[in-house]
């Protein structure tokens, strides 16, 4: 394969003309050597050079590829998005493509593309370009996304079929629980009853993981009492708090609105979690919930935004941990015994939140305690008072 080069006499001619000619051949050798494809183009979108790899690539001699549109290599359903891109790099912007380049023989491959500018006395006259062969670690992607559609399917399947039986076992140690027992059968039931609801809820943080994964979860949205459900989960929380000797309060401030509309039972389901997780991880002192307005002016004449705090004073989770706080199956302490659970509760709470258009963040100091934000959108329920 041959390349255009300057006359060495004329690259020589003058000072510098040899070092010129140096800077030439250099190029040059890196153009051609490269282990990716590389290619150049004019003002126009006309090959003017390209290198081995760009010939193996798009199935072409130099010949043939020389003077040739990029668009005669691009596959049909890509064209218009390279077509944007290529102006875009003619107008000074560096640009990443994926896409894919159709060989004449039929075969199809999937293409990463760097583009950039050549400009000359602040002019661009055409693009460099390096392209990689990204074909199978496109399909090894595939099937990863393949084998983790049948985990979650076989998740879910699994879940369903165990939920059926476990409800009837709930049902039954509930009933022997009502019944006259001596004290040591009343025991074993006890046990029985408190295993079979804590495997209860796995099963169900499985079945919500599992829709969550698959898009399959519907958000409710409708009307609700915010001071009502926040009093609901006090309801719960404080008893539970006190038999741990830790304190819980709760308070909604003035500036919140009475009612909003919203998914109830899923926003309920969110700080239910955070709540619980915070008696679960505090051994002194206590959980501290507000609900409070943010900023103004993310507010809009239909939306409202609504913040949820949950502040904990209990072990804390280190920063190395608390970029993975939110992936499934993640535990912040391993060794913290059974208190966690499957680690899916955040991840949960993490992807409704999503779904609600929310946001959920996370701050803590090991030692010190936690304190997880929920920033929710709400639509307004009431008309907004005239400025």
């Amino acid at each position: 394969m041959t390349h255009d080069r300057p006359d060495p006499a004329q690259a020589s001619a003058g000072d510098g003309g040899g070092a010129l000619a140096e800077a030439t051949a250099r190029y040059a050798s890196l153009f051609s050597h490269h282990p990716q494809s590389a290619w150049s183009l004019d003002a126009h979108g006309h090959f003017t050079d390209a290198n081995q790899r760009t010939l193996e690539m798009t199935g072409l001699t130099l010949a043939e590829l020389r003077d040739a549109h990029f668009s005669q290599v691009i596959h049909a359903d890509d064209l218009a998005r390279f077509q944007d891109g290529f102006e875009r790099v003619m107008a000074g912007e560096p640009q990443l493509l994926d896409g894919r380049v159709a060989r004449p023989d039929g075969e199809v491959i999937d293409i990463r593309c760097t583009a950039i500018p050549v400009v000359v006395h602040d002019e661009v006259v055409g693009v460099h370009g390096i392209s990689e062969d990204v074909t199978e670690a496109k399909r090894v992607l595939r099937e990863l996304e393949e084998a983790n559609a049948a985990k979650t399917l076989f998740l879910a399947t699994v879940s369903h079929e165990v939920r059926t039986p476990l409800a009837a076992i709930v049902g039954a140690t509930d009933l022997l629980m009502a019944t006259d027992l001596a004290p040591e059968p009343a025991r074993y039931a006890q046990i029985l009853q408190r295993s079979s609801e804590r495997l209860m809820r796995l099963v169900e943080d499985i079945l919500e993981f599992s829709g969550l994964e698959a898009h399959q979860t519907v958000l409710h949205p409708r009307p609700f009492d915010i001071r009502a459900l926040v009093s609901d989960i006090e309801d719960w929380a404080a008893p539970l708090a006190r038999t741990r000797g830790l304190t819980a309060t709760f308070a909604v401030d003035a500036s919140v609105p009475s009612t909003a509309v919203g998914d109830c039972r899923r926003i309920s389901q969110v700080v239910t979690n955070l709540v619980h997780n915070a008696i679960t991880f505090t051994e002194r002192g206590g959980v501290d919930v507000r609900v409070n307005v943010p900023d103004a002016g993310q507010d809009t004449e239909a939306v409202s935004w609504l913040e949820l705090e949950v502040r904990d004073t209990g072990i804390g989770i280190a920063p190395d941990q608390l970029a993975t706080l939110m992936a499934p199956f993640r535990q912040a302490d391993p060794h913290a015994g059974d208190r966690r659970g499957l680690g899916l509760g955040l991840t949960i709470s993490n992807e409704l939140v999503a779904l609600m258009g929310g946001r959920l963040t996370a701050t803590s100091t090991p030692g010190e305690g936690s304190t997880f934000r929920v920033a929710l959108p709400l639509g307004r329920d009431e008309p907004t008072s005239p400025m």
